[in-house]
């Protein structure tokens, strides 16, 4: 008799820094969550990164630090014009629960961006932070602005790319010529 056992929703890749990027489009900005889980074997060398004055936790400034290095890392362009992302908000795990793979970094940012106009639009995101230990997924959320359709999304392989083509429609009371 043979018994099969399927395998827990939780279960994530051991050896790697699994990076899953969310992003919001608007007329004002574009929101970008990220998740960052450090598989057990990587957790070591993540926390390492963070924890720069190595007394076991994560003080503000390293997270701050930490924040910032994973922004400075991503490009966004918005119809081929780069804007900066700005930290909104982060939260970092324990010691033990990133050594143990279930604590997730955290990190929400921000771009503003000129009040869109009606029409197709194209954004380019690219995140190349701690490419040799990472993998990657990324995706646009649907839009909750009314007005705001999402046309298609490309990626590259790794996904540590993607194009998101959206279109925003003429704002409520303006005229079409």
């Amino acid at each position: 008799m043979i018994v099969v056992v399927p395998l827990s929703g939780g279960a994530h890749r051991v050896d790697e820094y699994l990076q899953a990027t969310r992003l919001a489009v608007s007329t004002a900005s574009i929101d970008i969550d990220v998740d960052l889980t450090a598989g057990t074997e990587v957790a070591p060398r993540v926390w390492a990164l963070i924890d720069t004055d190595r007394n076991g936790r994560i003080s503000e400034a390293e997270g701050r630090t930490y924040a910032d290095a994973l922004l400075r890392s991503m490009t966004l362009r918005l119809d081929g014009r780069p804007y900066p992302v700005v930290l909104v908000a982060s939260r970092f795990p324990t010691r033990e629960d990133m050594a143990g793979g279930s604590g997730p970094i955290h990190v929400q940012a921000r771009a503003a961006i000129p009040a869109m106009r009606a029409g197709r639009h194209r954004l380019f995101f690219r995140n190349a932070h701690e490419l040799s230990m990472s993998v990657y997924l990324v995706n646009a959320l649907v839009p909750i602005e009314p007005g705001i359709t999402i046309a298609a999304q490309r990626r590259d392989p790794r996904q540590t790319q993607a194009t998101i083509t959206y279109d925003v429609g003429p704002r409520p009371g303006s005229r079409r010529s």
